[in-house]
């Protein structure tokens, strides 16, 4: 028999704020539905706070569950910054804010921005309204579509122009396509289309995703603190390779290496499903060795120390990097990215900066009294 599920009002008087509890119990409903784990472990990892995927990932028993941070903590810790994480969530802001210095050259450029009956250029020489954009299209050959505070590739789309044809994901759409495609995605931006550098375009030719964690309390002196990288695997609905797939079927989800922070080398991949991983040294589709020493790893550090001491109101960053055929770049930092794939490589309780980091702040919850827990639920963005 299945034991109740935690109660909402329970994580509220915990220090979870509304949004975040409702998330967290979704995602608890969600798995129980799923038929994709055993029932029993299932129940296990549910009662001391993990999800079901987190605890397959980690491999998760008696014997070390206190080396994970739990999905029930990480979920009530939200939001690790202040108001000022709208800086790093929202692209548009972020955009603003490096784009009058010389921190530009590490974002892709962008070129346009979707509300709903307008389109605005943020480019230079973009011009105005669809005959503009479509310009611009032709211009650069293809640009990312990507909601403006999504994350996760989550509503991500490519627009291209080849040989006279305007498509979508591949697919021939002609200019009345490309102009429903905008109407019905606003708040949207069209930014540079990035490839990999010749390295990691080897073991796969979509650009990959390197998540560095970076920790910066003081606000001077930010430090990277866990990282892994991850490379596309298979196709999506649309024909298009995609670095990750929820886990909501017994496929492939992801395949993960892990980065040394020290020296940027990378390796031991390792391949996600729902309720496993399997070791794998080889990109999965490609066959390609996903091992080797990260080009331009001091300039990739650089970058990211950069850019947290110029939103140092920001103390926890989750940075969305990669190397490209033009240098580092960040393609995104999230306020509160996931850290299932972090501790897949990085259990954040046996690492002494991350300990400290993160049970300083679950003290802090619970040392809240009841009128600034109260205030403290209603936190909605």
């Amino acid at each position: 028999m299945k034991s109740a599920l935690p109660k909402l009002e329970d994580l509220l008087a915990d220090g979870f704020t509304k949004r975040m509890a409702a998330s967290y119990l979704g995602i608890l409903e969600t798995e129980r539905a799923s038929g994709l784990f055993d029932a029993d472990y299932l129940e296990w990892a549910h009662a001391h706070g993990f999800c079901a995927e987190s605890a397959y990932a980690y491999g998760l028993s008696d014997a070390n569950l206190g080396s994970y941070l739990s999905d029930y903590d990480y979920w009530r810790l939200w939001p690790l910054n202040d108001w000022q994480r709208i800086w790093i969530n929202d692209k548009l802001t972020l955009n603003a804010l490096l784009s009058d210095s010389e921190l530009a050259q590490y974002l892709p450029r962008y070129h346009y921005y979707s509300s709903r009956g307008h389109l605005l250029p943020l480019g230079e020489g973009d011009g105005a309204g669809m005959e503009g954009f479509l310009a611009c299209l032709r211009r650069e050959g293809e640009l990312a579509c990507k909601p403006c505070n999504g994350s996760e590739a989550n509503g991500f789309f490519k627009l291209a122009f080849e040989d006279g044809s305007y498509l979508l994901n591949g697919r021939p759409v002609g200019t009345e396509g490309v102009g429903r495609f905008v109407a019905e995605n606003p708040n949207y931006v069209f930014t540079e289309f990035i490839h990999p550098n010749a390295q990691l375009a080897a073991i796969d030719p979509l650009i990959h995703t390197m998540r560095v964690l970076v920790l910066n309390p003081t606000g001077i002196d930010p430090v990277a603190a866990a990282s892994y990288l991850r490379f596309a695997v298979g196709v999506d609905e649309t024909g298009s390779s995609a670095n990750y797939q929820a886990p909501t079927t017994a496929d492939i989800c992801s395949y993960n290496v892990g980065v040394d922070l020290s020296c940027g080398r990378y390796g031991g991949g390792k391949v996600v499903y729902a309720a496993k991983v399997v070791d794998s040294p080889k990109h999965p589709t490609s066959g390609t060795l996903a091992e080797g020493q990260i080009d331009c790893w001091p300039q990739m550090l650089e970058m990211m120390r950069r850019i947290s001491l110029k939103v140092r109101a920001c103390e926890y960053l989750g940075f969305d990097a990669c190397v490209t055929d033009k240098g580092p770049r960040i393609m995104e930092i999230n306020s509160h990215s996931g850290v299932k794939y972090l501790q897949l490589f990085t259990p954040i309780m046996e690492d002494a900066r991350l300990s400290e980091y993160f049970s300083s702040k679950i003290a802090a919850i619970d040392a809240l009294d009841e009128a600034d827990r109260a205030a403290r639920n209603g936190i909605v963005r």
